[in-house]
């Protein structure tokens, strides 16, 4: 295989173009859209990605990749992809301009809002591509810490954080979480988690649909738990619930486990405090109500308590359903309590802890890992890993104040379709003085921005699954050149920070006496810092002194991912928890507290039904919608409902619906299907599309997070953790209206 590296792609990228046609040649890297991180071969003809394929090498993928990954250099070449400068003008259209006339005045304007009002006024948002863009979440972390402020924004908080403070209460850091062992397991419960489509999120498993069918070929059982019946439920014993139920459903196992005494006394005493607080609290849940809130019938819940707790071995798992409920943080905490209390932590087949390149506390130690240091100025919502919670956002714009939000440096984010409460965040933004989005696309959130500057994508940048890396149960190591050089005049999201950090005389490395170290001319960039985790962790160099290991300039000349380890190691509990006393714990009052909330909460009658989102194969959140191969067929947005419902509400397959919340409606068609369980409305989401991304506007459809809510008396309290799963919602037919 003929490759390319770094430096060669660099002086490709300044050659004239009238230079000879370039060879053509093939480069591994791997997808930078989901956490699966597949390897994947490009092929590059005259300096253009021209097509991917899965990598058959790669130590975690083995030669799969979807459709989306594999489409990807379609959106490195969309017509419709941002590659200069724009300055959005007074009628809302833009105009391009040059880097230095968009850096001055973001410049001079940021500086002017420092001298009103402070650098606490100044605000930086990232979305998900983030993640796989290790510089970007460097630099960005590191100019909100030059600045001081607590107006730092992430994705994290709109699917995710639940997993962080669940693990800081369990395991006494945001970053150590334990990984399902599909490969081992006997007994595998999934909740809310849809692996077949998603290929696997807070948990890299190569090609696990082939990983989860073992399980029962080899005798084992695969339990999924979802109000749809899933393309995962599917394939195994589907056991539909209400959506936003979960945490009844787990709390109602536990107690049987207690009842039953089927714990694994043995364990439990040594791995654990407050077993006994943990017995206390899930003793107030009754089956019978369980049963109700769940529409799992009482003994059904039981059967499952006793084979998960009898079984050999057994993981539990919950993605996106279980994770933005409106009770988030409780139902991870309960599903890993399931796990504890059954003997199945640090355990092959159980519940592993990722082993990886950098250990997680060093990851987090870079990103400020941690939970509760500060509150949010409006409604004092806790922070996680320094970042405050999207749904916070509007509020922190439109609320007066010292702090209050004035400018806003956002990320491939579109936080106005993909973040809880759209419509008051829409109408926020117009109150801000100053709006940058780093974007390829005008999107529903960058077309309301005053400079829409072009980043690089992750063809055509160094290339790097810092967040992925953590939770491989393959443990691997990759960092790969960029592919191509960025057309047009796209720079990577770290320069175009420091380009703005360095007008404002701020600095955007987090780490103490950065700004000593600028005005004396020393800077370290995002990959020198990482080099340096890499080095100094369990596989690295040591620089030298373990002549085997790994450093960013070995790994970059490498074809591939270097594969670390068969499987995640078992054994290092002792290694793995942060608490002072080494032991898991069971006892919270914050867990107590969201318990209360969950048992007292009373029904709407206005709303009947719940609202969930619906994952896509071809869709991921709200990217990939202006790719034509990706659209192609019967692609559009829907609602799901069960035959009952529909027959209750006098609604028939493909009417016209409206969709109602406290918080908004949208109208879409509706398809009655006996997927969907009875009391539940399933919603595809990331559809709605506005701004210059054409395709993706013809697409129509609705914005899912209209009907959402950013109040924070509703989202999840412990991580602050959006709530968009779960909705109370009434539909009725559209012209009845």
């Amino acid at each position: 295989m003929t490759t390319r590296s770094d430096s060669e792609v660099t002086s490709r990228a300044s050659m004239t173009s009238g230079t000879a046609p370039l060879p053509v040649v093939e480069a591994k890297t791997f997808c930078g859209i989901c956490e699966a991180s597949c390897g994947l071969i490009a092929t590059i003809d005259n300096d253009r990605v021209t097509e991917l394929r899965p990598d058959p090498d790669h130590p975690t993928s083995r030669g799969f990749a979807c459709s989306k990954g594999v489409m990807f250099h379609h959106v490195a070449a969309d017509p419709d992809r941002v590659l200069h400068p724009m300055r959005r003008k007074t009628d809302g259209s833009f105009a391009r301009a040059t880097w230095e006339e968009a850096l001055d005045d973001v410049g001079r304007r940021l500086e002017s809002i420092q001298r009103a009002h402070g650098n606490e006024s100044i605000g930086i948002a990232y979305g998900n591509p983030v993640a796989w863009s290790f510089a970007a979440a460097v630099t960005a972390s590191g100019l909100a810490t030059s600045l001081g402020t607590r107006h730092l924004y992430s994705s994290a908080s709109v699917d995710v954080n639940n997993y962080f403070a669940a693990a800081d209460l369990l395991y006494g850091n945001t970053l150590i979480y334990p990984l399902p062992d599909f490969v081992a397991t006997d007994f595998a419960l999934i909740i809310g988690a849809n692996p077949v489509v998603s290929h696997g999120s807070m948990v890299t498993t190569g090609r696990i649909r082939d990983v989860l069918v073992g399980i029962p070929e080899r005798g084992g059982r695969v339990v999924v738990v979802d109000p749809r019946r899933s393309e995962t439920a599917q394939l195994f014993e589907h056991l539909p619930i209400r959506a936003g139920a979960d945490p009844w459903l787990l709390a109602a196992m536990l107690r049987v486990i207690f009842d039953e005494d089927l714990i694994d006394v043995s364990v439990v005493r040594a791995q654990t405090s407050g077993i006994a607080g943990l017995r206390d609290m899930v003793a107030r849940f009754d089956l019978d109500r369980a049963a109700v809130e769940t529409g799992i019938d009482a003994a059904v819940i039981a059967e499952l308590a006793r084979a998960l707790a009898t079984a050999r071995t057994a993981c539990v798992y919950g993605r996106c359903g279980a994770s933005l409920g409106r009770y988030s943080t409780l139902t991870k905490f309960l599903l890993d309590a399931l796990a504890i209390v059954t003997g199945n932590l640090d355990r092959r087949g159980g519940m592993v802890f990722g082993h990886s390149m950098i250990e997680a506390k060093g990851t987090g130690d870079l990103g400020g890992s941690g939970r509760n240091r500060w509150k949010t100025r409006v409604r004092g919502v806790g922070e996680v890993n320094g970042t405050a919670p999207m749904a916070c956002m509007a509020e922190e714009i439109t609320t007066p104040g010292k702090g209050r939000l004035r400018a806003l440096i956002a990320l491939s984010t579109n936080f106005v379709s993909s973040a809880p409460g759209s419509s008051q965040t829409i109408a926020a933004l117009d109150e801000l003085e100053l709006m940058v989005s780093l974007d390829p696309y005008l999107t529903e959130t960058s077309s309301r921005a005053h400079w829409v500057l072009p980043p690089t994508v992750w063809l055509e940048r160094e290339h790097l699954p810092i967040f992925t890396q953590t939770q491989s149960t393959v443990p691997n190591a990759q960092w790969v050149a960029p592919l191509v050089p960025a057309p047009g005049e796209a720079r990577d999201d770290a320069w175009i920070l420091e380009q703005i950090a360095h007008r404002i005389g701020e600095t955007t490395l987090g780490i103490p006496g950065a700004k000593l170290l600028a005005r004396i001319g020393i800077r370290f960039s995002p990959a020198q810092l990482i080099d340096l985790a890499v080095r100094l962790g369990p596989h690295g160099d040591l620089f030298g002194l373990r002549r085997k290991g790994l450093s960013r300039r070995k790994l970059m000349a490498t074809e591939g991912a270097v594969k670390l380890a068969d499987d995640c190691p078992v054994g290092v509990f002792d290694a793995k928890i942060q608490h002072t006393d080494r032991r898991v714990h069971l006892l919270h009052a914050e867990i107590g507290s969201e318990i209360d909330r969950l048992i007292d909460g009373i029904d709407d009658p206005r709303y009947p039904l719940r609202l969930f989102s619906v994952r896509e194969l071809r869709s991921h959140n709200s990217w990939l919608h202006n790719i034509p191969r990706l659209m192609s067929g019967d692609r559009r947005c829907r609602a799901l409902m069960s035959p009952t419902d529909a027959a209750a509400a006098g609604l028939h397959d493909r009417d016209d619906v409206t969709i109602v919340s406290a918080w908004g409606e949208v109208r879409v068609p509706m398809v009655v299907t006996d997927e969907i369980a009875d009391g539940s409305v399933g919603l595809t989401h990331g559809w709605g599309h506005e701004g210059g991304w054409r395709t993706a506007i013809a697409a129509g459809g609705a914005n899912y997070n209209v009907l959402t809510p950013n109040d924070t008396n509703q989202i999840d309290r412990p991580s602050g953790n959006a709530f968009l799963n779960g909705i109370p919602v009434t539909v009725t037919r559209s012209d009845e209206r």
